[in-house]
């Protein structure tokens, strides 16, 4: 049996990969720009050729499978990615079966969101029964769920798509193909066309020079509303706040808070709401892989 996992996040913005012990520990970590592989025409030979000399310094041998998560649209059975918007290429791609093939090692897939809810319960010790839901505004608005533990994912695959839930009167026309998702509304891309067109400064100092400003608020106001409806119905023991935006300085933590519980019903689960930050961790997304792949690789 190997004592290693390969492991790679594939994000719009950026490919982090490396090797992950049996406990969970990041041994080798490296992270480069995605472009090379939204360009690359044989996706499976260039991340194979990345993965190559991890395999040449750890041995073929000792490593049990190779684990992705992938900011995509997958399949049920984690097999096929639909898309991924910033990866050209990704649309109906069987990767999984594609790097079996190449590289001979069994390969495990999972949404990010997924594997970093998996990593934040891990690195907080959290008691695992019940629900608990993790909510990431990052340039999207990401969500997972997991039930005792283990992710939920839906009767096809598509569970937990916060950001696609809908807002009365909003007409505009969403990149998932349907009019007014809270996410036109909620999230860091909005948040960024704010700060250019409005605020005239870097998204990244938008909450230091702008926090106060009516149309930043609202992009907060909006994602609080988004989880608050889902704790109004799941009643989760916690939710995990993180994502780009909660990390940007400035970040109305105490505003976002006071948002979602106002639109709790009292007593609970308003006095219940209990907010964990994530840890924003970079090599979050490679090791929540690795506790994925963990379970699938033991089943028979």
């Amino acid at each position: 049996m190997g004592k290693y996992y390969l492991c790679m996040e594939i994000g719009g913005t950026n490919l982090r990969y490396g090797i992950v012990t049996q406990d969970f520990q990041v041994l080798d970590f490296h992270k480069i720009a995605s472009v090379g592989l939204s360009d690359a025409s044989d996706k499976g030979a260039y991340i194979e050729e990345l993965f190559s000399p991890l395999l040449r310094q750890y041995g073929k041998e000792r490593i049990c499978c190779i684990a992705l998560s992938l900011a995509s649209l997958m399949d049920k059975e984690r097999s096929i990615c639909y898309n991924s918007p910033n990866i050209r290429g990704f649309d109906k791609l069987p990767l999984k079966q594609i790097l079996e093939k190449r590289m001979g090692l069994p390969v495990y897939m999972e949404r990010d969101v997924n594997t970093a809810l998996l990593y934040e319960i891990r690195k907080n010790k959290l008691e695992t029964s019940g629900i608990m839901i993790g909510v990431f505004i990052g340039t999207g608005l990401g969500n997972a769920m997991c039930i005792d533990g283990k992710i939920y994912k839906g009767s096809t695959g598509s569970s937990c798509e916060l950001g696609h839930i809908p807002v009365p009167g909003l007409e505009e026309m969403c990149g998932c193909g349907k009019k007014g998702c809270i996410e036109l509304k909620a999230c860091g891309k909005v948040l960024a066309k704010i700060a250019e067109d409005i605020c005239h400064c870097p998204v990244e100092e938008v909450f230091l020079r702008h926090g106060e400003e009516t149309a930043v608020k609202e992009v907060i106001k909006m994602c609080a509303l988004a989880v608050a409806a889902e704790v109004t119905i799941l009643d989760p023991s916690c939710v995990i706040l993180g994502g780009g935006v909660t990390e940007m300085p400035g970040f109305p933590l105490d505003y976002f808070t006071e948002t979602v519980k106002e639109n709790l019903r009292l007593p609970n689960p308003r006095e219940a709401f209990n907010l964990i930050l994530a840890s924003g961790a970079p090599e979050a997304g490679i090791a929540g892989a690795a506790l994925n792949a963990a379970v699938l690789y033991r089943q028979p």
